[in-house]
């Protein structure tokens, strides 16, 4: 009888070791990338909805009328200009990152606790945004929903069209833990000459050339040693959400001369395409304390009639281009 019962339990035990470790290590490697668990899959986020997670926050980085035509069940969206800092507080630019203490309020209305799991979702590329910002701020256990809401809904699964009830007032607080990932003008100047950095432009190829200046942006073209570096080559292509394999991410990389030894900035138009390109490297293994993304990006230098730029398509164009695929 005792015989019986110490197997029982010890087949419980192992059963429940199973199921906590090889879930997580499906993530873990996800698409073959080192830090494959910053990404989640549907199947994944599935699961923690259906197991009733406690700890689960649903973020949809959304625009109202895509999130009105149908979210993730429990999702709360977060719109972009819901984390941009006035920009009377930003010498005009607008875009920036806000700061601590808004965060916190942010995230504590959004039930966010330090141990929360936090899923955040797109349909283009705001979630990577989102990612940054909370990593900037101390939050770990950020993940982006690979392919977004519509592998959600292609896979089969709900959407609702109405908001969920307001969250539990959450306990987190924001402090800047990675300094280092945002930077502004002066750091970008100072890369002119630099043979330890890499500038990337992570705009599309008509705003890079000058022949399209989007909102918020006072001139045309690009900074003179930045290199052109689509955004949108790090996704498939038909669904603007969905992530290459780590092998096609380091292939891009490769041919586009990527230098694991050096230091990487990005920039694009207000610093959220730009976090695509970070979130890809970060995928890939690349040291974190590396990877800076130039808050202020075009908007900012564009504003400042002392900072050079250049017009045309001449030089610094990725080898890899998917042409004009934003309107953002």
């Amino acid at each position: 009888m005792m015989t019986r019962i110490f197997l029982n339990i010890f087949t419980a035990v192992v059963l429940l070791t199973v199921t906590a470790t090889t879930v997580p290590a499906e993530e873990s490697q996800y698409k073959g990338f080192p830090r494959g668990n910053a990404l989640i899959s549907v199947r994944e986020l599935k699961r923690l909805i259906d197991a009733n997670t406690p700890q689960l926050v649903i973020l949809a980085a959304e625009n109202n009328v895509e999130y009105r035509l149908g979210h993730i069940p429990g999702s709360y969206q977060v719109d972009r200009p819901a984390i941009e800092a006035p920009p009377e507080t930003q010498n005009g630019v607008s875009g920036n990152i806000i700061d601590a203490d808004s965060f916190t309020k942010l995230a504590r209305i959004l039930g966010i606790n330090r141990d929360s799991i936090v899923v955040v979702y797109d349909s283009k590329y705001d979630a990577t945004r989102l990612w940054w910002a909370f990593t900037y701020y101390g939050k770990g256990n950020v993940r982006v929903l690979d392919g977004g809401v519509k592998a959600w809904r292609d896979a089969g699964n709900p959407v609702d069209l109405l908001s969920p009830e307001a969250a539990k007032p959450g306990t987190f607080t924001a402090t800047i833990s990675r300094p280092s990932l945002r930077v502004d003008t002066p750091d970008i100047l100072k890369l002119k000459n630099s043979s330890k950095a890499q500038l990337w432009d992570n705009r599309d190829r008509k705003e890079y050339c000058g022949e399209e200046l989007k909102k918020g942006a006072t001139r045309a073209g690009h900074i003179p040693w930045g290199i052109h570096s689509d955004w949108a080559q790090f996704k498939k292509k038909g669904n603007q959400a969905e992530w290459l394999t780590a092998a096609e991410v380091k292939s891009v990389l490769e041919k586009q001369g990527y230098d694991v030894a050096k230091e990487q900035y990005f920039f694009c138009q207000s610093g959220v395409r730009s976090t695509q390109a970070i979130f890809a490297l970060y995928l890939s293994g690349w040291p974190l304390e590396k990877l800076h993304n130039y808050d202020s990006s075009w908007i900012g230098w564009s504003r400042d009639q002392s900072l050079p730029i250049e017009v045309g398509c001449q030089s610094g164009i990725a080898q890899i281009s998917t042409g004009d695929r934003t309107k953002n």
